[in-house]
């Protein structure tokens, strides 16, 4: 996003994160995570209380730089909230850990960066019914297979629901909006959002053979808060495929059909250095006489 008019200031706010039960069930290699979808919700808040001018919920090249992981005792996060405000109204948003190491050494992690907006107009096109346009063979997954093989959350993240339906061009899925005490302001409930990035991660493990997480997006525009309680239907559209890194489109719509929410140019990366793999039975193996 370009942006030539001057730095503002720069600001740092303390952003003092509870630890509720539920977080304790999103976990990657026996450590405890904070979710992408709730550093976003924490960061837009902030800047909403900042600055009731900033669009929070336009958010741009958004990007996931280091895991916040959430000690075993820990009854909240001691984090930072960092903003580099300029003049055309845009806001660098920073979630930031400050620990002191080695008594006097200090060390600061960048884990989150977002960019916000004044009331700008978002860049993300309209998107017509994707189901249309998904071509070739469909591969189900059931939730159930999903969060015992593919996803191995705790149940407070376990919010696919029914069937995952996959394409070679993408997929399909409900996602819910769990009940939990996740704030739902002002971006609403973090769970359908999150619910999309499984499913996506999903289709990296029956296509290209990866487990990957998000670590990044150009952009989330939310039309409509998805509520607590709520069945959504994820869309997902594979944008492009490297060897290590995936790229989607994403679409959360209510059960009517209307948008909620449009994620673009969502990247996905193996983070584990090829230490996680996906179980042999879901990996894709072309019908015999393809070209594929």
């Amino acid at each position: 996003m370009e942006d030539h008019s001057l730095m503002r200031e720069r600001i740092r706010l303390p952003l003092i994160i509870p630890v509720d039960p539920y977080l304790r069930d999103h976990h990657f290699e026996g450590k405890v995570i904070l979710p992408a979808a709730e550093i976003l919700q924490r960061l837009a808040g902030s800047v909403q209380a900042y600055s009731s001018d900033a669009h929070v919920r336009c958010i741009r090249s958004a990007s996931f730089d280091k895991f916040l992981q959430i000690e075993e005792y820990s009854q909240v996060i001691e984090a930072c909230h960092e903003l580099e405000v300029f003049e055309s109204g845009r806001i660098i948003s920073k979630l930031i850990t400050i620990n002191r190491i080695r008594g006097a050494m200090i060390r600061t992690r960048v884990h989150a960066v977002a960019h916000f907006v004044k009331a700008g107009v978002h860049i993300a096109g309209s998107h017509a019914d994707m189901t249309l346009s998904q071509g070739g063979r469909c591969y189900e997954i059931t939730s159930q297979k999903l969060y015992s093989d593919l996803v191995s959350f705790g149940p407070s993240y376990r919010n696919v629901r029914d069937v995952v339906f996959l394409w070679e061009t993408g997929a399909m899925a409900k996602v819910f909006a769990a009940d939990h005490p996740a704030p739902l302001e002002p971006l609403g409930s973090p769970f359908p959002f999150d619910g999309a990035l499984h499913v996506a991660c999903a289709w990296g493990q029956r296509f290209h053979d990866i487990v990957a997480f998000p670590v990044g997006f150009e952009e989330r525009f939310i039309v409509k808060p998805t509520a607590r309680g709520e069945t959504y239907i994820c869309e997902i559209s594979s944008v492009s495929a490297a060897e290590k890194s995936l790229q989607f489109d994403i679409w959360i719509r209510d059960s009517a059909g209307s948008l909620c929410e449009e994620i673009r140019g969502v990247v996905m990366r193996d983070v584990s250095g090829g230490r996680i793999k996906p179980p042999r039975w879901v990996l894709y193996r072309p019908p015999v006489g393809s070209d594929a």
